[in-house]
Formats: C-alpha cells, sequence, structure tokens
C-alpha cells in the first residue's frame, strides 16, 4: 500500500468513524476495570482511541493536523487528548518515533 492509498483509506475510516454512533464508547467498556478506564476518559480521548486502534499508525505516520480535521478540534486537544491516553491507559496505548516521524499503536 503506497502513503497516498494509506491516507486515503485513513480519510474514509475517520468519516465512517464519526458517523457510526455505535462507537462513540469506548471499546474497552466490558470489564470491570475498563469500566473505571472508560469512565476517566473524555468523550474525544475514547474517540480517538479508538480511531488510532483500528487504524494502522503503526505503520503510516501520525498526523496531528488530520487527526484535528478530521475530529474537527484544535491540534492542541488532540496533543491533550493522546497524552492523557498515555497516562490513562498505558497497557493499551504505545507512542514511538520511528524513521522520522511519530507513530502511535493501540490495542
Amino acid at each position: 500500500m503506497t502513503l497516498k492509498n494509506a491516507v486515503v483509506e485513513w480519510s474514509h475510516l475517520v468519516e465512517w468513524f464519526l458517523s457510526n454512533t455505535d462507537l462513540k464508547r469506548c471499546s474497552f467498556e466490558g470489564s470491570r476495570s475498563a469500566v473505571f478506564m472508560a469512565e476517566e476518559l473524555t468523550e474525544l480521548e475514547a474517540r480517538i482511541f479508538e480511531w488510532i486502534r483500528q487504524s494502522d499508525f503503526e505503520s503510516v505516520a501520525w498526523s496531528t493536523s488530520k487527526a484535528a480535521k478530521s475530529f474537527k478540534v484544535k491540534e492542541d486537544e488532540v496533543y491533550e487528548a493522546v497524552a492523557a491516553l498515555t497516562r490513562k491507559v498505558p497497557d493499551r496505548i504505545q507512542v514511538f518515533y520511528k524513521e522520522g516521524s511519530l507513530h502511535i499503536a493501540a490495542e
């Protein structure tokens, strides 16, 4: 997959995710400890976490500006949400630098 194709797929995923009201809730609301974590997440944090989880930002570089545009928020809000996720669900998200770009993986 080329980078251009990945970006096109990524933008379609964002559009689909934002239009699907069933996915506005955090994906790990099932277990007892997960419910506690889900209650701590803001709506934006939960949406960004789910989006990262369903995307391939482990292979394709993360773009905060594109995320901000997709979620219709300021870039600072995206930075704050990702930073909050690394504190609130540290075992479920990994942010790393590879080949000159930021990458994010979530499970």
